[in-house]
């Protein structure tokens, strides 16, 4: 027993009634107090040290058991049958509750909660950050059935500077010829209702709600939801499961250490003048949470402890346009070396019955990732798509048809210490787009080279700290010669960090 993370007591039943609201309410304070610190991820952290599952007959840590369930001085064995319920009387007028519902628990999540099947990156790095297909939060039965309560999350507080240098022909890059500096802050906090049951079943649901620095954005703005997660899912342990709801597909396109969501390099050369803005294409139209009144639906498959696929769909309203997706993804991870390969297809109609308009996005992509631990992790992507649209007359619409390629690589290194560990990152993203408008027999082209470079030291396994440098090109080709021009970004950034 370990007493100094897992609390719990036995009750006598008289006592039990007058005593259970203080209670709960005290295990949910102890437990995130006490439990021991788990480790990380990006947008869901994880420990890259920790076991996927506790030996036989160890609780895992953190969990508080209500009244009913078996004292800490008692053993528990993996699979014992839980306490029989306490017998009710007439007066109580109702049955006693089932006993799996008796082992109720809340806890931050422990290690085990964050699979690690096989290496998932080199510790601190991006790739320790992403759970590559796995079931995350992996929750599996202790002991008997239980339903657990865990508690996760992670903010960030970024503090940049940017400035444009752009170049040419266009008179309206002026208005791009700024600087400036901005802080911008996020919170997640995440809870997840898991009900495990026997034979590695599962009920799992999950809500992450969030907190940021700038009051003045809309909900409808980028980083501006006030959820993120928010889905249900059912299966079995490490074979299958169904899920329902907000959440984001499996990452193909890995960007490493930089270019981080909702930042300035992440947008890259692209000033209030261009355009437009040839973001990269990663597989990416139908990977990130979609907004609007759509949702995903997706099968997962693990047929093997190196191989998952996940079928994921989407149904719903974008806007004013119906639309379905379909995103197949595959990956095959044995630690030091992970492919990934995934295609993509998207259709959205107009909501009228008699317009004609439309829009299809078709794409594929791919990757390969290497993990050397402890010292080095690098990968390669490549992704191209496409985007057809039609016009409410039925004309086809040039300007908002065209062609995406993206394709670059990262690398990061760590010097391998626990005590004083440091990451150094570096990457590149180049993107091509061609539209289908023409003049004197010239489509319009563009494209964007985005580089940074990165060093993240982590202060006590808890505070992430992390520098970066950023630099884009993007040249705009219009078929006006007058409109053929340039714009460069650099930008630098500071990120506090930190992943409970």
């Amino acid at each position: 027993m370990n007493v100094d993370r897992t609390h719990s007591m036995t009750t006598p039943r008289f006592f039990a009634k007058s005593t259970s609201i203080f209670l709960l309410g005290a295990a949910a304070s102890l437990a995130v107090l006490g439990a021991p610190t788990s480790a990380l991820a990006e947008d869901q952290p994880g420990g890259a040290d920790q076991p996927a599952t506790l030996p036989s007959g160890q609780k895992p840590e953190g969990v508080l058991p209500l009244p009913g369930a078996p004292a800490a001085s008692q053993p528990v064995h993996e699979g014992a049958a839980p306490p029989p319920a306490p017998p009710t009387t007439a007066e109580d007028g109702a049955t006693g509750d089932p006993p799996s519902v008796m082992q109720i628990g809340i806890q931050r999540l422990p290690g085990s909660a964050y699979p690690e099947s096989e290496t998932r990156g080199i510790r601190y790095g991006s790739l320790s950050l992403t759970f590559h297909g796995l079931q995350w939060p992996y929750m599996p039965t202790q002991g008997g059935p239980r339903f657990v309560l865990g508690v996760s999350g992670w903010g960030w507080v970024d503090t940049s500077y940017e400035k444009f240098a752009p170049w040419g022909d266009n008179p309206k890059i002026d208005a791009s010829r700024i600087r400036y500096w901005v802080q911008q802050a996020r919170l997640v906090t995440r809870f997840t209702p898991t009900y495990s049951l026997g034979s590695g079943w599962f009920v799992q649901g999950q809500a992450e709600f969030v907190a940021t620095e700038d009051q003045t954005i809309q909900r409808g703005q980028t980083g501006g939801a006030d959820t993120d997660d928010l889905w249900l899912r059912i299966g079995q342990w490490n074979k299958w499961d169904f899920q329902i709801g907000r959440y984001e597909g499996w990452e193909v396109f890995h960007l490493g250490m930089g270019l981080d969501l909702n930042t300035f390099e992440r947008s890259g050369a692209y000033g209030q003048g261009d355009v437009y803005n040839p973001t990269f294409y990663g597989l990416t139209d139908n990977q990130y949470r979609p907004s609007g009144a759509i949702g995903n639906v997706a099968f997962h498959y693990y047929p093997l402890r190196y191989l998952r696929f996940e079928l994921l769909s989407g149904l719903g309203s974008v806007g004013a346009y119906p639309a379905y997706s379909f995103r197949p993804v595959a990956i095959f991870d044995i630690g030091w070396l992970k492919l990934k390969a995934g295609t993509e297809y998207q259709k959205l109609t107009a909501q009228q019955v008699n317009d004609p308009g439309k829009e299809t996005r078709k794409g594929v992509g791919g990757a390969i990732q290497f993990v050397f631990a402890p010292y080095v992790e690098f990968g390669f992507n490549a992704a191209q798509g496409t985007d057809w649209s039609v016009q409410s007359n039925g004309s086809f619409n040039e300007k908002g048809s065209f062609t995406r390629t993206s394709y670059g690589g990262f690398l990061n290194v760590t010097n391998g210490s626990l005590k004083y560990p440091l990451v150094f990152g570096v990457g590149s993203v180049y993107t091509e787009y061609e539209d289908q408008f023409l003049r004197n027999d010239k489509v319009n082209q563009y494209w964007q080279l985005q580089n940074f470079i990165a060093v993240q030291y982590v202060a006590f396994q808890q505070l992430y700290i992390k520098l970066v440098g950023g630099y884009a090109r993007a040249h705009f080709d219009t078929a006006d010669p007058e409109l053929t021009y340039d714009d460069e970004m650099y930008s630098v950034r500071l990120r506090l960090a930190l992943y409970f």
